[in-house]
């Protein structure tokens, strides 16, 4: 096991995709959240917003439906979702390492075990601080299976 590779129990099935090619399932969770959503409005306008958004983006606008600095009356709630929705992951640990690779933590781990001759099992990540600091940069909401990322 090398440090970027995560131990077998965080591992996905070889056949299914790194990273989402379309919308997670639109499941029991995000119907949930949407009505909880829904019957806090009183303005039908609103509530029409709320449908489109959930229209136009399924699970992930039911996730940011869950958000405790969601304005659900907010006239530009769709555009404040995209602003702020990154992604979602089936499993955290994709999310963790796509972080890990864009602040190039794991190119420079690998060089320092390559050049310093680290065997791979030598150094492992402390995965409970990386997502520590992940949990304080974004918000993530885990619904109906999936990790949906949010910047703060």
């Amino acid at each position: 096991m090398s440090p970027e590779t995560p131990p077998p129990r965080d591992r996905e099935p070889e056949n299914e995709p790194w990273r989402p090619r379309s919308n997670p399932p639109f499941g029991p969770e995000a119907a949930a959240s949407v009505e909880r959503s829904l019957a806090q409005l009183k303005d039908p306008d609103d509530a029409l917003r709320i449908l489109c958004g959930v229209q136009q983006n399924g699970a992930a606008f039911a996730a940011y439906l869950m958000l405790t600095d969601t304005n659900l009356a907010a006239e530009n709630i769709i555009d404040a979702f995209y602003d702020s929705y990154l992604d979602a992951w089936k499993h955290f640990d994709q999310f963790r390492t796509v972080i890990l690779e864009n602040l190039g933590w794991l190119d420079a781990v690998t060089t320092v075990m390559t050049e310093q001759g680290i065997p791979a099992d030598h150094l492992t990540w402390n995965r409970a601080a990386i997502d520590q600091q992940i949990f304080q940069t974004y918000d993530a909401v885990h619904i109906d299976g999936w990790w949906h990322i949010f910047q703060k």
